[in-house]
């Protein structure tokens, strides 16, 4: 293990001889690489769990982000009124159909810098597994399209309007009650856009009248709205319900390249890191201050505008559990306020806000998560941190840090400042 180390003296203690010996206090201040593992998994969020759809292109091709709107329930039939009475009848036709989604409220720099085109394709099919891309991407080329429209870019964080086919919908209707939509940006360039998603009060949804024949005078006076529903799989409820609506991920955030470990991105990764910290420094000392300092690494895909929010979580995975993946699963509780920052964990530890395309040396304090290990076997609960943003999954943004396969000046290390605890004057 790596370790340097220094000693200063507190100055004299005449103003409180009770508590602070004359004798001067002797702090000292080490630096080891303390990290002995630094893992990045994707923890996710499942498929289709996502508070937001997200839809994304990047000019070098390497980010390519759609989405899949389900309506697996529509019905064959409908009620209108005729002389007085209520007819229900066959839906021989729909006229004026169109794909209502929403844009989520952003910060105004964070909006397209143009007007931005939204493309809505038939992606219905058979005989595919219900989380299997490649098939489903497969199906937004021209003889699917349903439809696409242009907006400004003031308008993505209001209501959108996609008109789509009234004759491939009226088939879908007729043949098997459902349609599935999968949309996504054709106006090129480093777009994205956030879309309110079916686990959100902003949910997509499918507006249309019905009629009994391909007389529009025969249309119902009523515009029906359907909102996304799943029928499949059918073995797994939960699942089900969270396909009614997803973000396609045909490209995520790319991979880092060795020796670089990643935080946030799209499928959303995480960053364990265990701690290999001298007993005598935990047991025997006073840790006045601990500093996590890592060298951070500019994202090639990065906008200028991106600010992540760092989270340094407190590990609390037993040793029992040996899967890394899961690990990252287990940390300390933690608490939002209503707009998704952090409001309380039980370290104490902030977010810290950092640019996304930047290089530098960040001193990240860490001495709450010390002091907790002082009182926590490291042989069942293993001294570690979890690394992640509150963003994981939902938005591209993502931090690289060098990591213990980079150059050797960069790669993680904890300095620490303690006073022995035998110390004159220390309780």
């Amino acid at each position: 293990m790596l370790a340097s180390a220094c000693t200063e003296k507190l100055g004299s203690g005449r103003a409180c001889p009770g508590l602070c010996p004359i004798e001067g206090v002797g702090i000292a201040d080490t630096t080891i690489q303390g990290v002995v593992v630094d893992s990045t998994i994707f923890a996710g969020p499942q498929i289709g769990s996502e508070s937001r759809l997200l839809l994304a292109t990047r000019t070098d091709g390497l980010v390519d982000l759609r989405a899949v709107i389900r309506f697996d329930t529509l019905p064959k039939t409908f009620t209108y009124d005729s002389s007085g009475k209520a007819v229900t009848d066959t839906i021989r036709a729909v006229f004026h159909p169109e794909l209502v989604v929403i844009g989520d409220s952003v910060a105004p720099e964070l909006l397209p810098k143009d007007s931005i085109t939204i493309a809505a394709y038939d992606v219905d099919t058979a005989g595919v597994g219900d989380t299997a891309v490649a098939p489903v991407a497969a199906l937004y080329r021209p003889d699917r399209l349903l439809g696409r429209a242009r907006f400004r870019a003031e308008q993505v964080a209001d209501t959108m309007r996609i008109p789509l086919d009234a004759s491939i919908l009226t088939a879908r209707v007729a043949a098997n009650g459902r349609l599935r939509v999968g949309i996504r940006l054709e106006s090129g360039g480093n777009t994205t856009v956030r879309l309110g998603s079916n686990t959100s009060i902003h949910s997509p949804r499918l507006r249309y009248r019905a009629s009994a024949s391909a007389d529009t005078s025969k249309a119902a006076d009523t515009t029906y709205s359907w909102f996304p529903t799943s029928r499949t799989p059918e073995e797994d409820l939960t699942t089900r319900s969270m396909l009614a609506d997803y973000t396609l991920v045909v490209k995520g955030t790319p991979t880092p390249p060795p020796g670089v470990f990643a935080v946030g991105g799209i499928r959303g990764r995480r960053t364990y890191l265990a701690f290999n910290v001298p007993k005598r420094l935990l047991d025997s000392t006073q840790i006045v201050r601990a500093t996590l300092r890592l060298t951070q690494l500019p994202v090639p895909a990065a906008d200028a505008r991106d600010t992540a929010r760092l989270q340094v979580l407190l590990g609390t995975s037993r040793t029992v559990v040996t899967d890394i993946a899961k690990r990252v699963l287990f940390h300390e509780p933690v608490t939002f306020n209503s707009n998704g920052y952090l409001v309380g964990i039980l370290s104490g530890l902030q977010e810290v806000r950092l640019k996304t395309d930047t290089t530098a040396r960040r001193a990240i304090e860490v001495a709450p998560i010390l002091r907790r290990w002082f009182t926590v076997d490291s042989t069942e609960v293993p001294h570690s941190v979890i690394l992640q943003l509150p963003t994981e999954g939902t938005e591209l943004t993502e931090l690289w840090f060098s990591s213990l396969e980079g150059p050797v000046a960069d790669r993680p290390s904890l300095q620490i400042t303690y006073v022995p605890r035998n110390a004159p004057g220390i309780p």
